[in-house]
């Protein structure tokens, strides 16, 4: 395992594990405002336990003759020059020195045919063994730190004299309840899935990385799109926001899953979720500014985690090479040193902090 790899277990882990730890010190104290992060640690476990049982099998181990292995579609795809050729190897047959599947089949053990070079996803180069993409697979611990550092932070709003401080009580993230608790465990849940498809290369573990990411856009598009439609005016802040965005999420979440079982349709998903995020945020901004708004966020915040996005973003689509032309083959193959979509994790990760900051921060401004 090389030193990244090492940096982001040690780094993302101790941050992961000390507000689990924290949290359980302070409950055998007899505090219970840090439940949502004990809670948060049990589910982080599970999702991780999933995940170490499944590198120790080797998702699976190798196919027997005619048997499908699962991999993910278009995982590797073989090149001249910028020029993407028909050539899509399967990963666990190559992994286990079969035939690749090519027209044109690679020497067992390689992905391409001769004079031809693979074009690896989000521009790192596949491992062997269990673990396929190492700094893409251990980037994402930085979503279980996120996660449970926001359960852990609630426990700040247990008590009435901090909740009424410069803040409308009636904000759902600055207490713990439903809608809050539900972010840190969307906030948690980024990691895991995307570890699983990073590792295995399979096609079902896509699945669930493009739904977590998903999950998340969609939560924030039913949340702010009930601020923009009730909650800035000060109507409707209490049980019906909690019932309405969770019911909006949950139908929004189940239609976009049922596309994305089509992989070439799960882009779809990714600009339908933040497509309406990302409308509702401007209009929310936009209708900020007027004095009739009686509820507004900080403004800073919005500014930082726009930028933020935007970063992140960027680097997703530098170290994507399914975007052409920003990312021919020859592009990404340079940038295989780097490792861009590790990054992008990481940065994904605060902007999830940010966000949930930023719908903290509401406040109310007039009567």
């Amino acid at each position: 395992m090389d030193g990244l790899s090492l940096f982001f277990i040690f780094f993302f882990g101790i941050a992961a594990l000390m507000p689990v730890l924290w949290a359980i010190a302070a409950a055998i104290r007899g505090d219970a405002g840090f439940w949502p992060a004990i809670v948060g640690g049990g589910f982080a476990v599970v999702l991780l336990v999933i995940t170490f049982v499944e590198i120790g099998t080797n998702w699976g181990g190798c196919p027997r003759p005619g048997e499908a292995t699962g991999s993910s579609k278009n995982a590797v795809v073989c090149a001249t020059g910028d020029t993407p050729l028909d050539c899509k190897p399967d990963v666990w047959r190559v992994e286990c020195r079969q035939p690749a599947g090519c027209t044109t089949n690679p020497p067992l053990g390689e992905f391409c045919p001769r004079g031809q070079k693979p074009v690896f996803p989000f521009c790192e180069h596949l491992k062997t063994g269990g673990v396929k993409q190492p700094w893409s697979t251990w980037s994402d611990l930085s979503f279980l730190a996120a996660g449970l550092w926001l359960l852990w932070f609630l426990h700040y709003f247990t008590s009435p004299s901090t909740l009424r401080l410069d803040s409308a009580i009636d904000n759902p993230m600055i207490s713990i309840g439903w809608l809050s608790v539900t972010y840190g465990f969307v906030a948690i849940f980024m990691g895991p899935p995307s570890m699983w498809f990073h590792a295995s290369m399979k096609e079902w573990a896509g699945w669930f990385d493009s739904m977590s990411v998903v999950i998340w856009l969609s939560f924030n598009a039913a949340y702010v799109f009930y601020a923009l439609a009730f909650a800035m005016w000060g109507r409707y802040r209490g049980t019906a926001r909690t019932i309405t965005v969770l019911l909006s999420w949950a139908g929004l979440v189940t239609i976009l899953g049922l596309i994305a079982i089509n992989p070439d349709w799960r882009l779809i998903g990714y600009f339908i979720s933040g497509g309406l995020w990302g409308i509702f945020e401007v209009s929310y901004a936009l209708h900020a500014v007027s004095t009739r708004a009686i509820h507004r966020r900080t403004w800073w915040l919005f500014v930082i985690n726009l930028v933020l996005l935007t970063a992140t973003m960027l680097i997703w689509v530098f170290f994507n090479p399914d975007v052409t032309p920003l990312t021919p083959p020859t592009a990404c193959q340079s940038r295989e040193s780097f490792p861009g979509h590790a990054l992008f994790h990481i940065l994904a990760s605060f902007s999830t902090m940010l966000t949930f900051a930023s719908y903290a921060s509401e406040r109310r401004v007039s009567s």
